[in-house]
């Protein structure tokens, strides 16, 4: 990001010097000194002249705010393991022009886009070279007052760190960022108030895997520009759907098969305890089993240092299957007493098997209660979505 970092520095300079030639009229500051509002960050810290002449400059002219609404045209796969999905998605973008108020006939398209100021709009978090169609339009509002709209189709992959804590009951943050290679005292990203973010779920091709919710979210951030220098930022804005894992998969295929490995560790109690080596066998035949299930888990998730809910439940099954065999060496210790070695493996017995049922049921219990907990949000956020979206169809007629 940082060979970028300037690039506003000499893309369209001739846009940019007429854009911000009335500030300098208005605020009594030369024109040349505007222009050299863009080098802050590296001539301040080598000519005291130029700093001072800045930071009036900064603290003098007003900033372009820059609308966005971001569509989530199509959603495509999301990719756990590699922390990335896929996505058509239309920015919208819109600015003032006030060189060009009242002049409503040049409405429309516009065919030379190189004479006017741009904000030199990017997203953030992109991987690669994703295609980009762009279109600009002129548009006026009822005063007469000049806009410049800015469409851009873009398709391509998107970086998301996904938390999978919850993992597989995990609901996960699908995010768009817009930013400026302006610094943020020249423009301000801020969310569009005619336009709403949406999400077209019809078209989401993970529908098998995924729910998706309908609601967005937007949150304003700060870029930094130059890793050396936190004092100059971008401005930027996140806008956020989100998509809840569908856990049947998991729940069948890896939490049912662990249970029935696990409970078949308490089989191996009906051999006679007078043959551990038969004992042993058996249970050390399920760890493996457990061992090998688990590294074939793995493979669908990133290297996480953390626990998802998934790894916390294996593990917790193998810790079971070895204190199974745990029991079965020491058991060979009692057999001077075979009576007593009979009462004692019983509560064992009865001990372990309790501990286990009661772990699973308060497994279920935790999962209602902490990853459902944010599906029932997630859902009550769509309710008042549609609702707003409803009221707001409703007020315009």
């Amino acid at each position: 990001m940082a060979s970028v970092a300037y690039n506003f520095m000499t893309v369209d300079s001739n846009a940019h010097h007429r854009r911000y030639s009335n500030a300098g009229r208005d605020t009594g500051v030369s024109v040349d000194v505007l222009s050299e509002t863009s080098s802050i960050p590296r001539s301040a810290k080598k000519r005291g002249r130029k700093k001072s002449s800045a930071s009036v400059v900064q603290s003098n002219h007003k900033k372009v705010k820059v609308q966005v609404c971001v569509q989530f045209f199509k959603v495509g796969e999301i990719d756990t393991l590699k922390e990335q999905y896929t996505a058509d998605v239309i920015v919208r973008a819109r600015w003032r022009e006030p060189s060009l108020d009242g002049q409503i006939q040049s409405a429309g398209d516009i065919q030379d886009f190189q004479k006017y100021w741009n904000p030199k709009l990017y997203i953030e978090n992109t991987i690669g070279d994703p295609k980009e169609i762009l279109r600009h339009r002129l548009t006026f509002n009822n005063r007469g007052e000049c806009f410049v709209s800015e469409k851009r189709i873009i398709k391509g992959t998107f970086m998301e760190n996904l938390e999978l804590d919850n993992f597989p009951f995990d609901v996960q943050d699908l995010t768009v960022t817009v930013a400026s290679e302006f610094p943020s005292y020249e423009v301000e990203i801020v969310e569009d108030s005619e336009n709403r973010h949406m999400v077209n779920r019809q078209s989401f091709v993970d529908e098998q895997e995924w729910h998706l919710y309908v609601h967005t979210e937007c949150e304003k951030k700060a870029i930094v520009i130059d890793q050396a220098d936190n004092s100059v930022k971008r401005s930027a804005v996140s806008v956020k759907c989100r998509a809840a894992r569908r856990p049947g998969y998991f729940v069948w295929n890896i939490f049912m098969v662990t249970f029935l490995i696990c409970s078949l560790a308490f089989a191996t109690f009906s051999v006679e305890k007078d043959l551990p080596q038969n004992r042993l066998q058996l249970s050390f035949t399920l760890v493996l089993t457990a061992v090998a299930f688990k590294s074939v888990v793995n493979q669908s998730l990133p290297r996480i240092s953390y626990l998802t809910y998934m790894d916390k439940y294996l593990l917790t099954s193998m810790v079971m299957l070895s204190t199974v065999c745990a029991w079965h060496g020491i058991v060979t210790t009692l057999l001077k007493d075979r009576e007593h070695a009979d009462k004692v493996e019983v509560i064992v017995l009865s001990v372990l098997v309790a501990l286990y049922i009661l772990y699973n049921a308060g497994f279920m219990l935790a999962i209602y209660i902490v990853p459902y907990k944010k599906r029932r949000i997630m859902a009550q956020k769509d309710r008042e979505y549609k609702e707003g979206w409803q009221n707001r169809v409703k007020s315009k007629y």
